[in-house]
């Protein structure tokens, strides 16, 4: 199921909006028409206050629209097309066709998010100081948005990766030393060391100052750090991978069972193969695939009298793929709805197997033998 939906189309580029954009558009909302406006500014009705905690609300998330919009027209200038935007709960990401290649490419798309950030804060910051009197809900309804957009900038350029600040850090260590991978894999680190420091302040927050505060530290630097993971771990799909297809990885030599047989004769196809799983086969048709874990639904005193048929995963439920896929999105793909295996078919036939923990193994090896 997809959590993101598309809004509209900026210059040839899709925005999404992620559901969780919905639950962060109604806290910020709320907090500032209930606690923050009328904390500051006095003697208003119910509805000023909402319509100003709304219209502020849709304020910052514009910044943050143009914030990734700085990242992308940067990016498109360097030959990088942009997939789309989407805005979540934590702000938004633009995501590349691609990696630059090179680090002066990659620090130039990065630091222009900061810097629009910055330019945002000082444009609405100088309107407020210069046009707009102070205490009225518009002046501060702009300083607002003046300095959460200098927060914004000072907090992206924090260097924990895949923040700004990572990703300006691992530019200039991918400069001095010439490899992107190694680069990644030490900007990742060190963002998973910043990661666990704002998760232990914020539990020292929790538990010695009593301020519940503090679970904000704890949730984003575990954020940050699974973010900062899952970058690296997609990173080393496309390196390895790169230019490869299904074909070249998948089992050719393939051993199937049949739907009408029974559990006991596949457990012994089980124990004689020594797979975790087996596509499901009648003649020239592929009903599906069957595992171990199907083979738990079903008690061991019943095994007997029952068909595979009963406890398979049929074809329409299973990841189907070309031969001609491209290997490292098929990887992702797999990593990201944890999907063990998938069936290879072409015009309707069983061509091949592809198991997912065959793919870390060719990643393993591929590793070492670079290394060396």
């Amino acid at each position: 199921m997809n959590s993101s939906f598309r809004l509209m189309q900026i210059r040839g580029i899709p925005l999404e909006i992620n559901i969780s954009w919905l639950m962060a558009f109604f806290l910020f909302s709320i907090t500032l028409a209930q606690a923050y406006f009328p904390g500051i500014v006095a003697g208003l009705s119910k509805q000023a206050y909402w319509a100003a905690g709304i219209i502020t609300t849709l304020l910052v998330f514009a910044s943050v629209l143009i914030h990734e919009f700085g990242h992308s027209l940067v990016a498109i200038k360097e030959g990088i097309p942009i997939k789309k935007i989407t805005l979540f709960i934590f702000g938004g990401i633009a995501q590349m066709e691609s990696e630059p290649t090179n680090p002066a490419t990659e620090f130039k798309i990065t630091a222009a998010g900061p810097l629009t950030s910055l330019l945002i804060a000082f444009i609405t910051g100088g309107l407020n100081y210069l046009f707009l009197p102070r205490g009225q809900i518009i002046s501060e309804s702009i300083f607002f948005v003046a300095r959460l957009n200098l927060y914004m900038a000072i907090f992206n350029l924090i260097p924990a990766f895949p923040l700004d600040g990572g990703r300006l850090f691992r530019s200039i260590v991918w400069h001095f030393g010439k490899n992107m991978l190694k680069a990644t894999r030490v900007a990742v680190a060190l963002g998973s060391i910043l990661s666990f420091a704002a998760m232990g302040l914020g539990l020292i927050i929790i538990f010695f100052q009593g301020d519940l505060w503090g679970l904000w530290l704890v949730f984003m630097g575990w954020m940050i750090y699974q973010a900062g993971q899952s970058s690296y771990s997609q990173l080393i799909y496309k390196e390895t991978f790169s230019g490869m297809k299904v074909s070249a990885l998948m089992s050719t030599v393939l051993q199937t069972i049949s739907p009408d047989a029974t559990l006991d004769e596949l457990a012994e196809h089980f124990l004689q193969y020594k797979f975790g799983a087996f596509p499901v086969v009648y003649g020239s048709t592929t009903h599906g695939l069957v595992s171990l874990q199907n083979m738990r639904e079903i008690p061991r005193d019943q095994w007997a009298e029952t068909r595979v048929s009963r406890i398979l995963t049929p074809l329409k439920e299973t990841l189907v793929l070309r031969p001609d896929t491209d290997a490292a999105e098929v990887m992702m793909k797999m990593a990201s709805q944890n999907t063990g295996r998938a069936l290879i078919m072409e015009n309707g036939d069983l061509v091949g197997l592809l198991s997912r923990t065959d793919m870390m193994r060719f990643i393993q090896m591929h590793m070492v033998l670079r290394s060396n």
